[in-house]
């Protein structure tokens, strides 16, 4: 990508030139448009680096909004790393619609940020989000500089600024999901396709497609059928651009599919190809089973949540093609339309048409979720700034018209464009903010436990050794309605688990992996006998059980009783009390939905945060922060710490 990123960027930027800098001037009837000028756009370097600030910003301060980010990935890697973590059914032999090649990467990340910098698991936790985060940057300044070079720079400067400042780009890039994977890959191969077709950005765009769709989220493969469309039909040379594609293809699957097949088969013990797992389940299994019995969503569901993530941007993104096509009619209309056998119109539609084919299918499906269009939320940055930039070339050809209006019409055109990104940068930075300091709370409450006085707790020097497995035995810190808020095993210290209580929820909850026997002897049974720097050996260097099948598992969603603790065994509770009703039974009708710290008897808050309850605050209110905002109702979200208790 060097001459992506190093090429100069001198391109006319005249109104006319609307999409490409391949379009001729128009007929010398229509005044004449300004001169060639060379736009200033920051390089690579620069870019990278605003970008690598926001997405640190994103990695410290970005909730977990997806309980599957925690238990389908973080949990399986904690227990990669420590020999102890929490397994989802997709995990079992019997289904394997989970790879471990995806784990294990991020677990070697972790390891070795663990080596080199990190004190605890929870420091490891935040630096491998930062090291995603630096993955994200690179792949959107990469991104950048290619709209930059084979664009417009003022396009690639209008995008830049929403990426940076987007609050969708705050909550994806981050994540530790198979889908935000497949944004780094799609994001590098749209910078790939936007340079001058050749054989080496042929197989670039089909490895990091490929790369995306195989190792994270195999859907996201379909954001390579635009590019194929450009190559058959909009380039020269298209049966050789169709050998280049079979042969990355072939590659793709040698050095990606082929390597991923075996690290699965080390841990499930059977030759299993896991993107076609994945597919069959979530398309072919049925109404019993199959994404839907997770829960569904309306038709709109993508248009709010695309307007609550990116506001104005995503209305601009949408209008993308519209914006596009009108530029194409006026350009006919004034005698511009290009010499060029390619039509630069169609082909940046085609390049924008993977963020309109992802939400076209997701939308039509019944279960939806935020994460499912990660894969094309740069593509929605892109589409925006295009449709802002011919918007401002429509006002600049129009008042250029106008003998006085046309020394004018740059600085009105400007205006326009710093009105669009002023008003949307505001809105991203107050819905940011409502998201941090109105749903943060759990990540701040379990990062609280490393400060517990947990068994093994030094009173002499106030300082706690658990990180080092010098404890007593281990604690149990239940959950019961908030198990899905539950941040991961790394928010925890050694020597803590997580238990789950019965709650009214009625789906299958995730087990821990079994734990092998070390030297003969269970971690449990090690630890009882009070070797306990045994204990942390067997949990770390036990031979991994992934091959098992484990008990209760199930793809129907089907509860399994063995997962709850008895609640009496609980040396600690985290629950979220809202404000009102107070009383202990959160609901009289079902006996299971408890406020824990109401229980006074049994129950004395150790640790609080307040946390917005969001079903009794009013939907514009807990939607953006605004500076002395009303209509916010507060609860509390609180580690509780059992009466009487010795720790």
């Amino acid at each position: 990508m060097s001459t992506l990123r190093n090429r100069k960027a001198a391109v006319d930027d005249s109104p006319d030139a609307m999409v490409y800098p391949e379009v001729p001037k128009r007929r010398p009837s229509v005044p004449p448009p300004t001169p060639n000028v060379t736009y200033y756009a920051p390089s690579f370097s620069v870019a990278f680096k605003l970008l690598l600030a926001a997405r640190l910003i994103a990695a410290i301060l970005s909730n977990i909004s997806d309980c599957d980010e925690v238990f389908n990935f973080w949990e399986p890697t904690h227990y990669l790393q420590h020999g102890m973590g929490l397994q989802t059914w997709e995990y079992s032999p019997v289904y394997a619609i989970r790879s471990w090649t995806y784990a294990s990467l991020h677990a070697g990340i972790l390891e070795t940020i663990q080596l080199l910098v990190a004190k605890n698991k929870l420091q490891s936790f935040y630096f491998c989000r930062g090291v995603l985060g630096a993955v994200s940057a690179y792949s959107e300044a990469t991104l950048y500089r290619a709209v930059v070079d084979e664009i417009n720079p003022r396009i690639g400067r209008c995008f830049l600024i929403i990426s940076i400042f987007s609050t969708g780009m705050f909550n994806a890039s981050t994540a530790y999901l198979p889908s935000t994977f497949a944004m780094y890959t799609t994001t590098l191969a749209a910078a790939f396709s936007l340079a001058t077709p050749s054989r080496f950005n042929t197989y670039a765009v089909v490895l990091s497609v490929a790369a995306g769709a195989i190792v994270g989220w195999p859907f996201s493969g379909a954001v390579g059928i635009p590019f194929v469309i450009k190559s058959l039909l909009f380039t020269e040379r298209p049966l050789a651009r169709l050998r280049h594609m079979i042969e990355a293809g072939l590659l793709a699957l040698i050095v990606i599919g082929l390597p991923l097949m075996a690290i699965d088969h080390i841990f499930y013990e059977k030759w299993t190809f896991v993107p076609c797992n994945i597919v069959m389940y979530n398309v072919f299994s049925g109404l019993a089973k199959g994404p839907n019995i997770y829960g569904t969503e309306p038709w709109w569901f993508y248009i709010m949540n695309g307007i609550l993530n990116f506001n104005i941007v995503f209305v601009a993104a949408l209008l993308s093609f519209v914006a596009l096509a009108i530029s194409e009619v006026v350009k006919k209309v004034l005698g511009a339309a290009g010499t060029s056998h390619v039509n630069p119109t169609k082909r940046l539609m085609l390049e924008l048409s993977p963020m309109f084919l992802m939400f076209a299918v997701f939308s039509a499906q019944p279960h939806k979720e935020e994460r499912f269009l990660f894969v094309v939320y740069p593509l929605i940055c892109l589409a925006a700034a295009v449709t802002v930039y011919q918007v401002r070339a429509w006002i600049e050809l129009t008042l250029s018209m106008n003998r006085k209006l046309k020394p004018y019409s740059q600085q009105v055109g400007a205006a326009i464009v710093v009105l669009f990104l002023t008003i949307s940068t505001l809105l991203s930075l107050s819905r940011t903010t409502a998201l941090y300091t109105q749903y943060h709370a759990p990540l701040r409450v379990y990062a609280h436990t490393h400060h517990l006085p947990l068994p093994g707790h030094d009173a002499s020097t106030n300082t706690n050794t658990t990180h080092l497995g010098l404890f007593d035995r281990e604690l149990n810190l239940c959950v019961g309605k908030e198990w899905y808020r539950f941040p991961s095993h790394y928010f925890l210290p050694e020597g803590m688990r997580l238990r789950f209580v019965k709650s009214s929820f009625d789906g299958l909850l995730p087990k821990y992996f079994e734990e092998e026997e070390w030297e003969g002897r269970r971690a449990e049974e090690v630890l009882r006998e009070g070797d306990v720097k045994g204990y942390v050996r067997a949990l770390r260097s036990a031979r991994r059980t992934t091959s098992r099948i484990p008990n209760g598992m199930n793809d129907e969603n089907r509860e399994d009783p063995d997962v709850y603790w008895s609640i009496d065994n609980c040396d600690y509770m985290v629950d979220f009390t809202p404000k009102e009703p107070l009383r202990f039974r959160a609901d009289s009708k079902d006996s299971n939905e408890l406020n824990y710290a109401l229980d006074e008897r049994n129950w004395e808050k150790h640790y609080c945060e307040p946390f917005l309850d969001a079903a009794k605050s009013g939907r514009m209110a807990r939607a953006f922060w605004v500076p002395g905002g009303k209509g916010k109702v507060w609860g509390e979200y609180c580690l509780l710490r059992r009466r009487g208790a010795s720790v």
